[in-house]
């Protein structure tokens, strides 16, 4: 399993927003228990992050965050 590099940014209503680059596994992937719960783990702590993430400063939209989410092996 792969880490997951996401960028953080804002939806089109000014909400948080996370793009997963890279990292998500594809069409058929075949994961075992342990590999879907690390996959889960590591997309509750970009959830919690994306909420948490700063937007705006002083009126102004704060830039997009370029962050990489390691899944536990």
């Amino acid at each position: 399993m792969r880490d997951l590099n996401v960028t953080m940014t804002r939806a089109y209503d000014g909400g948080p927003l996370a793009v997963i680059d890279d990292g998500l596994p594809g069409n058929g992937a075949e994961l075992r228990p342990q590999q879907l719960r690390a996959l889960a783990a590591a997309l509750e702590r970009l959830a919690s992050e994306v909420e948490a993430r700063k937007l705006v400063h002083r009126g102004k939209p704060l830039p997009n965050e370029r962050r990489v989410f390691a899944v536990q092996k």
